[in-house]
């Protein structure tokens, strides 16, 4: 049970990334002859966030909203703290790069410090069974349809929906659906388009209704906000969760995607924890009253 336990604890990367960015730490320190000593007080002012919200009016043509401002100050506060490690590591050395670029070589690192095995079959089958939503494929539908325009046909509009029904399924051969029903700028035929694009089109219950209608015969009519439409579906699938040995590799990316920003957001927090975060009155003032309103 002890060597079954060994053996799971060194397959963990977070074990390895550990391991291995402490020993880098070790190593910076010992050979970096003109590392300085950190500064462990970041101190922020107004100043500071003022600039932040007028480089975002000048950029989104808008002052930030409160919830905007809190995510500005928590990106300034991560870029300081990784800035400083970089610095304190000399990854600054013949680089003019200012600390955006520093901070980002810290994440690159991050990166290159964490060792994320090949996943095992259970651990993709419990994350493609968590992460669900994000591998199924959407329903699709292909159906032609004839368009009636309430503007052209007033009052008549369903009694003429009625009819010409009534035409199309007493017709055995294929329907030219170009020269029937009013013009449009609607398509007359839709080809595998997903659900939700049909729904965007033409709204919620239009395609509830037109995924529920029998396929192969001329059906409705269903109503939009545009008018009624006579629809003939050919084809129809729906929402489908592949198997795991379909998409394997696609599981697998984003399984060793999910496991790296895990083990980068473990070490970045390492690093915050080092530092003391001042915050000026106003700032703190301000966040107080945003969380209120």
């Amino acid at each position: 049970m002890k060597q079954f336990r060994l053996h799971i604890l060194l397959r963990e990367p977070l074990l390895h990334f550990l391991v291995i960015g402490a020993g880098l730490f070790f190593l910076f320190s010992q050979i970096n002859n003109t590392q300085v000593e950190t500064d462990h007080r970041i101190i922020i002012t107004q100043a500071n966030l003022d600039r932040l919200a007028t480089l975002w009016l000048k950029r989104m043509g808008r002052p930030p909203s409160a919830q905007e401002r809190e995510q500005q100050l928590e990106h300034y506060i991560r870029e300081q703290v990784l800035y400083r490690e970089a610095m304190t590591m000399g990854l600054d050395q013949d680089d003019v790069i200012v600390s955006r670029r520093l901070a980002q070589k810290m994440e690159y690192l991050f990166n290159d410090l964490s060792f994320i095995p090949e996943p095992s079959e259970t651990e993709l089958v419990t994350f493609l069974s968590e992460h669900a939503s994000q591998f199924t494929l959407p329903a699709t539908i292909t159906f032609s349809q004839i368009f009636l325009d309430p503007r052209e046909r007033n009052q008549e509009i369903n009694k003429d929906a009625e009819q010409l029904l009534e035409q199309l399924k007493e017709t055995k051969t294929i329907v030219d659906t170009i020269n029937l029903g009013d013009r449009s700028l609607l398509p007359y035929k839709f080809t595998e388009e997903r659900q939700n694009e049909i729904n965007s089109m033409f709204g919620a219950a239009f395609t509830n209704q037109v995924f529920s209608l029998p396929i192969s015969s001329w059906q409705g009519p269903v109503a939009s906000e545009y008018g009624l439409h006579l629809i003939y579906i050919t084809a129809r699938t729906e929402n489908r969760l592949p198997s795991l040995a379909e998409i394997r590799e696609r599981v697998a990316s984003e399984w060793r995607s999910t496991k790296q920003h895990e083990a980068n957001e473990i070490f970045y927090q390492s690093l915050y924890q080092r530092y003391e975060i001042i915050l000026d009155d106003n700032i703190v003032k301000d966040v107080i009253v945003s969380s209120e309103q």
